[in-house]
């Protein structure tokens, strides 16, 4: 039987934790940093952060391919989980709807930079588009 979402997670934080490995500390420094989407260049959730083993960039298997690279065969992914509410439409007996809002997790398998032939990384003054607010 297949592992669920939810044991995949916990098993890779307690593996972690078994190494000494504290993940959900965070080191708060104001610029984007740690494990990143290469295509939408966002940083992941906190959980995802948690989940994966290096900073830098990561995307799935498809999305390394689009942009010419190649993952090394033998190479193993790692995952990222998406969760959000989806509104499900359910017709009753009477004939009156009702939505029903379901929570919908699902994981995806990426791969590091590291793992992938023909693809140079990012320079590093393309992530740092944050602007501070000034009042804050």
């Amino acid at each position: 039987m297949a592992k669920s979402v939810y044991e995949m997670v916990t098993d890779r934080i307690i593996s972690q934790l078994e190494q000494g490995v504290i993940p959900w500390q965070k080191p708060w420094t104001g610029i984007r940093s740690g494990a990143y989407n290469r295509i939408i260049k966002k940083s992941y959730s906190l959980l995802n952060q948690m989940l994966l083993q290096h900073d830098g960039e990561y995307a799935t298997y498809k999305q390394w391919t689009d942009l010419g690279g190649h993952v090394r065969k033998g190479e193993k992914s790692e995952i990222v989980v998406f969760w959000k509410i989806q509104p499900v439409e359910d017709i009753k007996e009477d004939g009156t709807k009702e939505v029903k809002q379901i929570p919908l997790l699902r994981y995806f398998n990426v791969f590091h930079i590291s793992q992938v032939d023909g693809v140079e990384p990012l320079p590093k003054d393309a992530l740092n588009d944050i602007e501070p607010i000034e009042k804050a």
